[in-house]
């Protein structure tokens, strides 16, 4: 790992453990790992952003799984996952079975057979998922291949989610970049594939048009910051 993904990576653990220490976070989630409903908590009841508290939770996925912010418009705004391809920043969800749901109303939704849709127009395998709304602008989904903490019995799919049944991806830092196949596991920190030329989500924050925000220390997308601002929409609140 090179200095500056080191520095994001020890950014991300500083706003997950320092500021949603163990103990507390244990006060709040259950053993077999996060429930959506459990991480809006988290959020109402501490100073971490809502991405602080997806990373942070994602870290207690106990089967693997990814933990992802979403607009009300069903758009991605941040996810961490857990031994998946998470979906793109900025993807559309609003037509998967989960958040289809979700954005019906206002209650928290379960599906027990949902799934991620990629830019490509591919999708995971199939997954448990349960979703809820932080406030009218923002949702949470937890999304998990088995033992999830909503469900008694929520047994391992046919296929591991860690490889998505659409093997292809597209790189976001490259140019024009066309599909390429995935091959092996994705990266351990991000949980995206590289492409040809070795990017992943773990690409410099320039490269991605992000910047790091001064009070969660998260590395985001520029357009969760106002012009001219250092601190992100959803720590300013």
């Amino acid at each position: 790992m090179d200095s500056e993904n080191f520095e994001e990576a020890a950014c991300d653990a500083f706003a997950a453990r320092v500021l949603l220490p163990d103990g507390w976070v244990r006060d709040r989630v259950d053993l077999r790992g996060p429930t959506a409903t459990e991480i809006v908590d988290m959020f109402q009841n501490s100073q971490a952003s809502r991405e602080a508290c997806c990373v942070r939770a994602s870290e207690l996925l106990s089967g693997g799984g990814v933990v992802v912010l979403l607009d009300a418009a069903g758009r991605v705004v941040f996810a961490s996952p857990r031994g998946v391809v998470p979906p793109a920043r900025g993807s559309d969800q609003s037509d998967t079975p989960l958040i289809r749901a979700a954005l019906r109303g206002d209650a928290t939704v379960e599906h027990d057979n949902t799934f991620v849709a990629y830019r490509n127009g591919g999708r995971s395998d199939p997954l448990y998922g349960q979703a809820a709304w932080c406030d009218k602008q923002y949702m949470i989904a937890v999304l998990a291949p088995d033992n999830v903490a909503w469900r008694r019995f929520a047994p391992p799919r046919s296929a591991s989610a860690a490889y998505p049944a659409e093997r292809w991806w597209i790189c976001e830092i490259c140019p024009d970049a066309d599909p390429f196949e995935v091959f092996g596991p994705p990266c351990q920190r991000c949980g995206q594939p590289k492409c040809g030329n070795g990017h992943c989500g773990c690409a410099p924050a320039g490269a991605r048009a992000e910047q790091r925000c001064d009070r969660c220390f998260l590395v985001l997308a520029a357009t969760q910051f106002d012009p001219g601002r250092s601190i992100c929409r959803s720590c300013a609140e």
